[in-house]
């Protein structure tokens, strides 16, 4: 009876949420965060409803990001974001990760990142996964037992990337099942059908990341032709629908400028998109780091125009690796998430393609356990900025004692050169960075980073020019079959696929 009253109490807080989201005066959300205060009492809790509070008062320019949301959405998608993220993500998820927290000593992700399938029919010079099993392939019971696993324990956001998952047939059945978790999945967008996103709207525990590099010029560079009209109709689409969406992009010297000019955000708040995130290219895979990787100079210039954007744009947007500050620091090695690949190895990001465990023999639990992601978690750096968060370009140093001192085996064919061939490189880099953070720390008005902020800096690569090595043809390999026998690439896309083309 007790608990019965109480999920009856439970629910009329989420309609009063939901419904004072779809009014998004300042009086609407301030009624949103006063209904969420009975619903989050924690302290860390309290002081982000404190601030939020704050800004709406201020009327800062962020908030209208909020309101885009509100009105953007379905009353159906916009009560189960409520459920989903509000109740399970940050008040259930978080009993349960305390629960985790008291019997581990250490604290469970909100997050479980997984990559059903490596399979991809674009071609994209830099991909995480290029270089990965083509063939191998994570089970769909392997799925759902993961899914069951990660709810256990607290983690009720799963992000589903790749390879392409929507090759993946089975994946809609996968999600279907699991209403009470969100889904969050990095798509090109070229096979998802017009059926495939009425269900979404249906279940409302769905939101994709369509994944572009700026305007069409760009995208199209490294996608292949045709790549940028598939994900404006699919965001046309998702907008009919009154969906949660948005982009994802990463960023290098090809496109840096154009991927945060004011051209190509205001063409992503007109499509409707919500949100935004940005990653900076990474030294994995076969392609050359030095040609590709942002300057530490135009690393810097980015994290500093990510704060432009927000101040003009009502788009919710985050720079995960310049701005880690918004997310908590890194959130690799199981702080945030850990990355499971497709043939089963749990990597501490998908960028660090080392792992010591697979889940084909072990629980998350157990993995989580493991020396190598406490090593990895140990070497995140801490401050009281989290601006220089990653243990890759940052402190390249603390990874490469992570791997050595656990015996840690390559999941791919060229992870050794982070350890190896590109250790010089990415020292320097990382003190490089350091000591453009240090002079903002003791300066803002430094005359370099003043400099700094007042142009892109130079170099970068043109359109047109092929960077690096690479594996090859992904394209060719998604005309085959998955190790499940699904027949994952039979799908048929939406539009025409990109032609394979030299970027």
């Amino acid at each position: 009876m007790l608990r019965s009253a109480t999920n009856f109490a439970l629910e009329k807080v989420i309609d009063g949420v939901a419904k004072a989201a779809a009014n998004m005066s300042d009086a609407g959300m301030l009624r949103i965060i006063s209904l969420l205060r009975t619903l989050m009492p924690a302290d860390w809790y309290t002081n982000a409803l404190n601030a939020a509070e704050k800004f709406v008062k201020e009327k800062h320019p962020g908030v209208e990001a909020a309101r885009r949301i509100g009105r953007s959405l379905s009353p159906h998608v916009r009560k189960m974001m409520v459920r989903n993220f509000v109740l399970g993500v940050l008040i259930e998820g978080n009993k349960v990760r305390k629960k985790f927290y008291d019997e581990e000593g250490f604290n469970a992700p909100p997050m479980l990142m997984m990559s059903p399938t490596s399979v991809c029919n674009y071609k994209c010079y830099g991909c995480y996964a290029d270089g990965e099993d083509w063939k191998t392939e994570l089970e769909p019971e392997l799925i759902h037992r993961l899914v069951e696993e990660a709810k256990g324990i607290g983690s009720r956001l799963i992000s589903l990337t790749g390879g392409e998952p929507f090759l993946r047939k089975d994946l809609m059945d996968i999600m279907s099942k699991h209403r009470d978790v969100m889904f969050s999945v990095y798509t090109n967008g070229s096979r998802v059908t017009p059926a495939m996103l009425d269900s979404f709207a249906e279940w409302g525990n769905v939101h994709l990341s369509f994944s572009v590099e700026g305007p069409q010029e760009f995208t199209d560079d490294r996608r292949g032709a045709g790549a940028w009209s598939i994900v404006m109709q699919q965001m046309d689409e998702c907008r009919k629908r009154g969906l949660f969406f948005g982009f994802g992009c990463t960023a290098s010297r090809k496109n840096l400028e154009a991927a945060v000019s004011d051209e190509f955000i205001q063409t992503m708040v007109d499509k409707g998109a919500l949100y935004g995130w940005y990653l900076n290219l990474m030294p994995t895979g076969p392609v050359e780091s030095q040609d590709l990787m942002l300057t530490a100079a135009q690393r810097y210039w980015m994290r500093e125009r990510a704060g432009v954007i927000r101040r003009t744009f009502p788009i919710y947007l985050v720079d995960f690796v310049n701005e880690a500050w918004l997310v908590g620091g890194c959130m690799a090695g199981g702080r945030k998430f850990v990355h499971i690949n497709s043939n089963g190895d749990v990597e501490p990001c998908m960028f660090i393609h080392y792992a010591v465990d697979n889940v084909r023999n072990k629980s998350l639990r157990e993995v989580l356990r493991s020396d190598f992601m406490k090593k990895l978690r140990e070497a995140v750096p801490h401050d009281a900025r989290d601006a220089r968060p990653c243990p890759i370009i940052d402190y390249p140093d603390r990874l490469r004692a992570a791997i050595e001192t656990t015996g840690a085996y390559k999941t791919t064919p060229d992870a050794h050169q982070l350890v190896t061939d590109w250790a010089p490189y990415l020292d320097e880099y990382g003190a490089e960075f350091g000591r453009l953070d240090e002079k903002h720390v003791a300066n803002v008005n430094d005359p370099e980073l003043v400099a700094l902020r007042a142009e892109m800096p130079r170099p970068e690569v043109p359109l047109g020019v092929e960077v690096g090595k690479r594996y090859g043809p992904r394209r060719d390999a998604a005309k085959e079959t998955c190790g499940t026998g699904c027949g994952c690439a039979d799908t048929a896309p939406v539009a025409r696929a990109p032609e394979s083309q030299a970027p």
